[in-house]
């Protein structure tokens, strides 16, 4: 058995794709792709592949994370070269890396996603700042998901304003995504500011582990 990981693109195009609609699409990319995808034992086995973090639906992002056990020792290079004429419009492969087996998984070794938000709104950077800063300042944000009522305030690590236009404002929020922490979502954090209703673009540009995985071997596409 060998592990490789797969960092990859999702652009405007399928935004709106689902996660589970997601894991079924890369199922079909590796096997038109003709690579020697593991499976799990039982009477339904399923291709050893797993996702460091959903993307919520919506969002671009330019640090998605997966990993393929594959039952051939396989250059990464070729494993690039393979994928890259089965990508559907939208998704593309920014590296392949050879990881360990023995390596944290990422779910489990995940524990916070950047996310760059812009949102349509005409208000002076005054009130902005000011809007930021409060919720900063707060000691609990209380929100209810599924519901459930929950502290908003702790999934947030830091929030601030990156840029400004005369009919946009550009937020930096890098939220938890931690299986025992909590997960904070970008959606949420631009309720609690007031811009709930406000057309946004939410893009994800990094996500942060808990240490270096060893990873070996990496090929890039130009």
């Amino acid at each position: 058995m060998n592990r490789y990981r797969i960092a990859y693109t999702r652009d405007r195009t399928v935004r709106f794709v689902g996660h589970l609609d997601l894991a079924k699409t890369w199922e079909r990319i590796l096997r038109r792709a003709d690579l020697p995808v593991a499976h799990s034992q039982g009477f339904h086995p399923l291709p050893k592949i797993t996702f460091a973090s959903a993307l919520p639906v919506g969002c671009t992002s330019e640090a998605e994370l997966m990993d393929v056990v594959l039952t051939e020792l396989l250059d990464p290079a070729f494993i690039l070269q393979r994928l890259t004429p089965t990508l559907p419009a939208g998704i593309a492969i920014a590296s392949v890396v050879q990881v360990s087996l023995n390596a944290p998984a990422l779910q489990a070794d995940l524990r916070w996603a950047e996310y760059c938000v812009t949102v349509e709104s005409g208000e002076p950077r005054e009130q902005v700042e000011s809007k930021v800063q409060a919720f900063l300042a707060s000691p609990s944000v209380m929100r209810e998901r599924r519901g459930k009522r929950y502290d908003l305030r702790p999934l947030v690590l830091s929030l601030q304003v990156e840029g400004m236009t005369q009919s946009s404002v550009q937020i930096v929020m890098r939220l938890k995504a931690d299986a025992q922490a909590g997960t904070g979502r970008p959606d949420e954090v631009l309720s609690a500011l007031g811009w709930g209703d406000a057309p946004a673009q939410i893009h994800r540009r990094k996500l942060g582990f808990a240490g270096d995985e060893g990873l070996a071997r990496e090929t890039k596409e130009d």
